[in-house]
């Protein structure tokens, strides 16, 4: 049977053999998949001496045969590795940020259109940032992809009484709960991180995007850092782990921009 040709987004590659890699690549139509390129070093042959991460193209992959761990890789034409990600530590640390959010967060040959077409546009957006707009463009794309994956908090009331969330001064952001605790509720879980009103709206238009819209976020580096954190202790509580991109791009959002900038 002839090769299945799908849309298809590199993510990480490792060295298989002298001439041969292992690939995760998220496509359009299944998803993430795990596959081998054999031969792919190979100057002459169908991958043009090699598979980079974060390269947009157009994938060639054979079903998977029984008992196999890898889908065997046919070919992949380029259509763009998004260069200015790689002129920028901002916009090279928010590309990274996004290649891990969807390594954690998609699933195994499951086909997830809205989280690909989400990847490809994140990825797009902050090729063609400044490293201001990099960094929130980054966030607003982990809040998009929290929401698209079922795992967004509930930041519009609070998860014990009900309770719409308005006029807040601040208040807890409770992954036990699964959201917002007033000041009435935040008893509920004393541990949870606290989160202040300007947090909790930026949080909301970061979630319902569109993505776009996460680039006109202030350049508030204080504002950013506590995005940064609720997202942090958020996605952390959700994956049983911190993301290790998490770091670098905290750094990026303590950058002041410019006088006049």
């Amino acid at each position: 049977m002839p090769p299945t040709l799908e849309r298809a987004l590199i993510l990480r590659t490792f060295e298989f053999s002298e001439n041969s890699q292992v690939v995760h690549i998220l496509t359009l139509e299944e998803g993430l998949i795990h596959g081998i390129a054999k031969g792919a070093r190979r100057l002459n042959g169908a991958f043009h001496g090699g598979l980079d991460s974060l390269t947009l193209g157009t994938l060639g992959v054979y079903a998977r045969r029984p008992g196999a761990g890898l889908r065997t890789l046919a070919s992949f034409r380029v259509e763009t590795n998004f260069p200015e990600l790689r002129r920028s530590l901002a916009r090279f640390d928010a590309a990274e940020h996004v290649r891990a959010l969807i390594l954690s967060f998609a699933r195994e040959e499951q086909e997830a259109p809205l989280v690909f077409e989400l990847a490809v546009a994140a990825l797009a957006l902050i090729a063609a940032a400044d490293e201001i707009a990099a960094t929130a463009l980054a966030l607003g794309f982990e809040a998009m992809l929290l929401r698209l994956s079922g795992f967004f908090p509930e930041v519009t009331r609070c998860v014990r009484c009900d309770r719409e969330a308005r006029n807040i001064h601040t208040t807890r952001l409770s992954a036990l709960r699964g959201g917002l605790l007033c000041r009435r509720c935040r008893g509920e879980d004393p541990g949870a991180p606290e989160i202040d009103g300007r947090t909790v709206a930026a949080l909301v238009t970061l979630g319902a995007g569109p993505l776009v819209q996460a680039a006109r976020l202030p350049a508030d580096p204080d504002l950013r850092q506590a995005i940064s954190r609720a997202l942090d202790a958020w996605t952390s509580s959700i994956l049983d782990r911190r993301l290790p991109t998490r770091a670098a791009l905290m750094r990026a959002n303590v950058r002041r921009p410019r006088a006049g900038g």
